[in-house]
């Protein structure tokens, strides 16, 4: 494990689940101050260079680097067609950002995740994503956190299988404490990190 010393993200979850690292932090810094302090190669620059809000431009820069800060300034994070994230570093990896929180794990084994804020427009929202069966398991209106445990289980599962085209309200099926999609089996764990929840996804064993 190695800390990101840096005013700028502040560490908030190091988690080692088996053979992955799980980290949360929060960022604290614009990107005017994080822009000098990570190394990016022309390629990533232009990347930067094209994306238009605020919020998007603060997540760019802090994924890299925290990333580069675990691995070297060698590293260079790219995508997938699906969107997908993937880096020469670690065979698996999966990102999330939201509220100026950013979750990353990476290891031998794919884990998809999501981090959320628990808002009441979740509530209401909440019924977009979950099938007839799901609605009538976790009640027509859930609350705030549970709603928000619900989409973070829909968003990590898409990450987990990468695909774009899926269905949240047809091809993911949450059960109970674990959630399927297309031919995998996977199990549900949240982590609550500073109001924020964290959600992973992973093969059930």
């Amino acid at each position: 494990k190695n800390d990101i010393f840096t005013p700028r993200m502040k560490e908030l979850l190091y988690k080692r689940i088996k053979d992955n690292h799980l980290y949360v932090w929060q960022v604290t810094s614009c990107s005017k101050d994080l822009s000098p302090r990570v190394h990016l190669v022309k390629e990533e620059q232009n990347e930067l260079r094209v994306l238009k809000t605020e919020k998007r431009k603060v997540e760019f820069l802090a994924c890299r680097l925290a990333l580069k800060t675990i691995f070297s300034d060698k590293l260079i994070l790219q995508h997938h067609n699906s969107g997908k994230p993937f880096i020469n570093e670690a065979p698996h990896i999966s990102i999330s950002h939201s509220n100026n929180y950013i979750a990353i794990v990476f290891g031998k084994e794919n884990i998809g995740l999501d981090i959320e804020r628990p808002q009441e427009k979740m509530q209401s929202i909440i019924s977009r994503v979950l099938s007839a069966d799901e609605h009538n398991f976790f009640l027509k209106k859930p609350s705030a956190i549970l709603a928000c445990k619900l989409w973070g289980i829909k968003e990590a599962t898409l990450k987990y299988i990468g695909d774009k085209k899926l269905s949240f309200r047809q091809d993911i099926k949450i059960n109970k404490d674990s959630v399927s999609c297309l031919n995998h089996q996977l199990t549900v764990h949240h982590e609550i990190v500073d109001q924020m929840i964290v959600t992973y996804v992973k093969t059930k064993i």
